[in-house]
């Protein structure tokens, strides 16, 4: 059966057309649009307006692509930036107002779950998904999660915090990540290690695009490494940097440039608060662990 799942991150909404055969999927389309719905939230935590209706077409056109591949179902869930919004509702209400899908709201632990679903393939490992306003930790092995949590920590929510125009605003950034991160470690550091650690999101995939040089998403990037070291002088790099410059960056989508530099300071925090010198990269993201979990 081809079934098809939409996600309203923080900063992107995706969509994945897939059919699931013998535990696995084959991807059959997927589609990505910037609609940034975290920047979207006024200082009351409301959605604003034009960002509803921006984020709601947007679901409708991917939702028109899903059917036209032969979707047979289309689920549609939402994350950290609706979960934050006071009137979430207003933009489900919207999207079924337009295309008639039904919108949920999933917690940061399923969020986690998801993600780990999505790369674990039976191996032990610390799986991490950086979004627009929340980073996920989960660990588990076999299939099965043994932790996982998800930190109030992500890309446009340290944007909102302040923009990354030096080195120094930088090194505050990383100082901010470290801190929200330190007690996570430390309940992680009392558990059995994982031997590796998989990255998931857009500050992950566009790291990886960056040492490639091109832009680059999904199978392209998939399994690539990145290490410490590198994402260091990639924030090196960025932080001092004009917008428009960043913008010229090969692999860095202009979309993201202003944020980009702050999804570095939690990828760098991270490694560091784990104890590891590199992390593989994946492409998968939380909809290919909601169709995984969906029977065949």
């Amino acid at each position: 059966m081809k079934r098809a799942a939409i996600a309203i991150g923080s900063n992107s909404t995706r969509m994945l057309a897939a059919e699931k055969r013998n535990g696995n999927l084959e991807d059959i389309l997927r589609g990505r649009e910037e609609t940034r719905l975290f920047l979207g939230l006024d200082e009351e935590g409301r959605i604003r307006p034009e960002r509803i209706e921006d984020t709601a077409q947007a679901v409708c056109r991917l939702a028109r692509l899903a059917k036209a591949a032969g979707a047979q179902s289309i689920a549609l869930f939402a994350t950290s930036a609706t979960r934050d919004a006071k009137n979430g509702e207003a933009l489900g209400d919207r999207i079924r107002e337009l295309c008639g899908l039904s919108m949920r709201v999933i917690s940061g632990e399923e969020e986690a779950d998801l993600a780990f679903l999505a790369v674990s393939q039976g191996q032990r490992r610390l799986v991490m998904d950086i979004g627009g306003g929340s980073t996920e930790w989960t660990l588990g092995e076999n299939n099965r999660v043994e932790w996982q949590t998800s930190m109030q920590l992500g890309s446009s929510r340290l944007l909102k915090m302040g923009p990354i125009q030096s080195l120094s605003d930088a090194e505050k950034m990383l100082d901010t990540a470290r801190r929200v991160m330190a007690p996570y470690a430390q309940k992680l550091r009392a558990l059995p290690p994982a031997p590796a650690m998989i990255g998931l999101g857009g500050a992950c995939t566009t790291s990886a695009a960056m040492t490639m040089g091109y832009e680059a998403h999904g199978e392209t990037v998939e399994g690539k490494i990145i290490t410490l070291q590198a994402a260091r002088e990639q924030l090196r790099m960025l932080a001092p940097m004009p917008l428009q410059e960043r913008m010229k960056v090969p692999g860095l989508p202009p979309t993201r440039a202003a944020h980009m530099p702050h999804g570095l300071c939690i990828l760098i925090a991270a490694l560091e608060e784990n104890g590891f010198q590199q992390l593989t990269v994946s492409g998968r993201t939380n909809l290919d662990g909601y169709l995984l979990s969906l029977p065949e």
